[in-house]
């Protein structure tokens, strides 16, 4: 009886465990953008950004776990939008997130306050397959995403995490911490 209570302790114990995340450093992305990073992480470079994120303008930061497969990266657009309209915004980028793949379930999607800044906050697992009729069709690529936009001085600051579905459970934790840690001056 005393091996069975102390078995069954051990597996409550052992089974409520979780592994700490990663450790996170406050990192200054610009002088008035700051976010705690985990401390592993580095600046992507060029060549990467534009491999992995191709678009117009350079990201604010870009960052990458040792291995390459987690990103957090940080983007900046001129906006004719006012931080009141962030509400209305809203469905305009949940429609941009689920055009953009063949298949998106989202976690949450909300208006969220962050260290006094409101932010349009998604979270959601993606996939992407292969629609051209091909005799090699390509594995379908799923991932997870952590999303947030804001806007500050007639600028969206767009604040992505990504990383593969497989690690999205490891990840998860620490990029809802990532993204609550944001700070704006």
């Amino acid at each position: 009886m005393k091996f069975s209570f102390c078995f069954f302790l051990a597996l409550v114990f052992l089974t409520g465990f979780t592994a700490p995340g990663p450790k996170l450093k406050q990192t200054k992305i610009t002088d008035a953008v700051s976010v705690l990073l985990p401390g592993d992480f580095t600046m992507m470079p060029d060549d990467a950004i534009a491999a992995k994120y191709p678009a117009p303008r350079k990201p604010l930061g870009a960052f990458t776990s040792p291995n390459g497969q987690v990103d957090f990266i940080v983007s900046e657009r001129p906006s004719t939008f006012k931080k009141e309209d962030l509400a209305m915004l809203k469905a305009f980028y949940r429609s941009t997130i689920t055009n953009k793949y063949s298949k998106v379930n989202f976690i949450q999607e909300d208006l969220k306050q962050y260290n006094k800044h409101d932010f349009i906050s998604f979270e959601f697992t993606s996939m992407v397959v292969d629609e051209e009729k091909r005799t090699n069709k390509l594995a379908p690529i799923r991932r997870y995403t952590f999303i947030q936009y804001t806007i500050v001085n007639d600028k969206l600051l767009i604040f992505t995490f990504n990383a593969p579905i497989d690690l999205q459970q490891l990840w998860q934790p620490t990029a809802r911490k990532m993204m609550q840690s944001i700070k704006l001056s």
